[in-house]
């Protein structure tokens, strides 16, 4: 009798300690606050009345460790699904009803002049017998984005894109499109819970055409493959030959220039002024900084909490040019109040914002826990 009344309170103990535990895990889950953001980005022609020059170098950038919430949508792990394709270079096996054939006209006596009689390695001791299959698990991206992003709408601890059911700029995106000169870049809703502006991390967005064929990030157009023309061998000896030795009498001639300037002032004489050296280092990056696509549009997007919600937007608008991608660099810092729909105004670009409270699905672990508990 003792010892089940000890068992049970043992039990009970146990059991308050766990709902303890689980009441003080919700209130920390209920503490942080979880918001919903619709944006909706346009493109828009400016009056006529302002003139912009886009002397101005490329203002990179920077994503760093920005949410990327686009690319997994865009571009989907497929390497299970390449792991079950067959090799396009396999050959068919060949049915036994021939092979059986082929035996019977070999002769009697060639089986055993093929008979093999040194030990064959083991499979574990060959090397460089089977054709190795290197997997290209990436899709490609799409020439142009769809305007309206949505995901599943499953809640998760990190950031993650809303349905469909949370747009609720539609209105507002028809007569943006009715408007001339106006193109709808970008609808989308995202949730996240905010943080202080030192905790912060922004997300990425790019949205509209893809121009990563046409122009590199900064704007230069990328270098054509020029096919030459279907001539006879004989008459293209002695072009080809004529132009290599005038390559080589030229570059020769810099090089005697370069060591007459050495010479004279033991220095070497000032490069002239290009585009790249207008760039200021802070600006400058590796490839591997910069973005691997030339979107129309391209940016980052940050929300922090310090008492009242604030939003930090910076992106690059393309604009095709004659012989080059203008671009025009946006930022811009707003406070923000929830539920109130925030409209961010510029001559090439316009966003419409909204922050809404969100209340995440709260798990129904508590019950299902202390009917485990117990039972037993």
């Amino acid at each position: 009798m003792i010892t089940a009344i000890k068992g049970a309170v043992r039990r009970r103990a146990w059991l308050a300690l766990a709902l303890t535990s689980l009441v003080s895990s919700t209130l920390s889950a209920q503490e942080q606050r979880w918001f919903e953001v619709e944006m909706l980005i346009f493109s828009q022609t400016p009056p006529a009345a302002l003139k912009e020059h886009f002397s101005a170098p490329v203002t990179p950038v920077k994503p760093g460790r920005a949410y990327d919430l686009l690319t997994p949508l865009l571009q989907a792990d497929i390497s299970a699904l390449l792991t079950d394709l067959p090799l396009c270079q396999q050959p068919a096996v060949e049915p036994f009803s021939l092979m059986l054939q082929h035996s019977l006209l070999l002769p009697r006596a060639m089986p055993r002049s093929l008979c093999i009689i040194e030990p064959q390695p083991q499979p574990w001791q060959l090397s460089h017998v089977m054709q190795q299959r290197v997997l290209n698990t990436t899709l490609p991206y799409p020439q142009q984005l769809a305007a309206v992003i949505t995901g599943s709408g499953e809640h998760r601890n990190s950031p993650y894109l809303a349905d469909a059911a949370a747009l609720q700029f539609s209105d507002i995106a028809s007569k943006i499109r009715r408007l001339p000169g106006n193109q709808i870049l970008l609808h989308t809703a995202w949730r996240q819970a905010p943080v202080s502006e030192r905790r912060a991390i922004a997300s990425r967005w790019f949205a509209g055409t893809n121009y990563s064929q046409q122009f590199d990030y900064w704007g230069q157009p990328l270098a054509t493959t020029i096919t030459p023309a279907l001539v006879s061998p004989l008459d293209a000896t002695m072009p080809l030959v004529a132009a290599d030795d005038s390559r080589q009498d030229e570059m020769l001639g810099n090089i005697e220039l370069l060591l007459q300037q050495l010479q004279a002032n033991s220095q070497l004489p000032a490069a002239q002024n290009s585009q790249l050296d207008s760039i200021s280092a802070d600006s400058v990056l590796t490839a591997n900084q910069l973005p691997d696509q030339v979107w129309q549009l391209d940016g980052l997007f940050k929300l922090h909490l310090d008492h009242y919600l604030f939003v930090n937007t910076e992106f690059n608008l393309r604009l095709p040019g004659q012989d080059k991608l203008n671009t025009i660099y946006v930022r811009q810092s707003r406070r923000v109040i929830s539920g109130e729909v925030h409209y961010l105004d510029h001559p090439y670009l316009g966003i419409v914002l909204q922050i809404r409270r969100y209340e995440p699905p709260q798990p129904d672990t508590g019950t299902k826990f202390e009917q485990q508990v117990l039972t037993e």
